[in-house]
């Protein structure tokens, strides 16, 4: 739909300045993630994300920005022990940035003997700040 917005030229402002916003434009973080294009900002309003969209979530290899709106006090990623909060792995660079969520009870199998994991980064070196 993003991508589409701006082809059509729809006059929306967060699609002409490459805001995706989440949960107003997106269900989920991820699918915020899949609509975004390489300089994108994802913007995420408070409250408490749960599910498997809202975890174990990849920033597909994008130099994107996906950032909360209110900071880590207001906006927390819940894993469930269930995987963990976000993925780099598809060699993502410091322009690939991450900033302002708490992100708890985060769970990864192959590492830590299955315990606490906010974040798995793997062949990335993506920017990562203002997180707790």
């Amino acid at each position: 739909m993003h991508r589409l917005a701006r082809f059509l030229g729809w006059p929306n402002a967060s699609e002409a300045t490459g805001e995706l916003r989440v949960p107003s434009d997106y269900p989920t973080i991820q699918d915020a993630i899949v609509a975004a294009q390489h300089g994108d900002t994802v913007l995420v309003a408070p409250g408490i994300y749960t599910g498997p969209c809202n975890r174990g979530i990849d920033f597909l290899g994008k130099a994107i920005t996906v950032r909360s709106e209110n900071g880590p006090e207001a906006t927390t990623i819940d894993c469930e022990h269930r995987g963990c909060g976000f993925r780099f792995r598809s060699g993502e660079e410091r322009d690939s940035v991450l900033e302002g969520f708490t992100i708890r009870r985060g769970r990864h199998a192959a590492y830590h003997g299955g315990r606490g994991s906010a974040f798995h980064v793997s062949n990335a070196s993506p920017t990562i700040r203002g997180n707790v």
